[in-house]
């Protein structure tokens, strides 16, 4: 049986002597992209806050950004539904004042992703729901009939879908 103190020192060795042979690289764990020249990915964002909502488009970025590091062509379609809606209009009613300078965030990111080919559907079911008007939406954004079927199109097409 293993005394105390035995235990105790294979811990701190564990812990404090060979903390690397614990835990993995920061961006060495990518193996999943290996070999791989192209990666198709439909984001789905649904985001409830305008803060979600930028952290998410930050997120993509890196993703986009990681991938093309390791040398793969990145292929993105970034979908907006349900609440997030709110937040890629053009006024302003559609949101608390408070997070209208954030929405002004997301409305750069939305441009940024848009002036790189990056196609962005907002999802007209939602649209409907949330009773917004099509034509206030920022013009980055392709109003889309039913979000879903074009979710389904792209899947059939080969891109992995991402739940934001």
């Amino acid at each position: 049986m293993l005394s105390n103190n035995l235990i105790f020192r294979l811990f701190v060795l564990g812990v404090f002597i060979f903390p690397a042979a614990a835990s993995a690289q920061p961006g060495d764990s990518l193996q999943a992209i290996d070999r791989l020249t192209e990666v198709k990915i439909y984001f789905d964002i649904k985001a409830d806050s305008a803060a979600k909502l930028e952290k998410r488009l930050i997120w993509i970025n890196e993703t986009y950004e990681q991938a093309r590091q390791r040398g793969v062509k990145a292929t993105f379609i970034i979908a907006i539904r349900g609440p997030a809606s709110f937040f890629v209009t053009r006024g302003d009613e559609y949101v608390d004042e408070k997070e209208i300078p954030t929405k002004e965030k997301i409305k750069k990111w939305l441009h940024y992703f848009a002036s790189r080919g990056v196609p962005i559907e907002q999802c007209g079911l939602s649209a409907e729901l949330f009773d917004i008007d099509p034509n206030d939406f920022f013009p980055q954004l392709t109003v889309v009939k039913n979000g879903y079927l074009s979710m389904a199109g792209y899947q059939n097409k080969g891109y992995a879908y991402v739940p934001m």
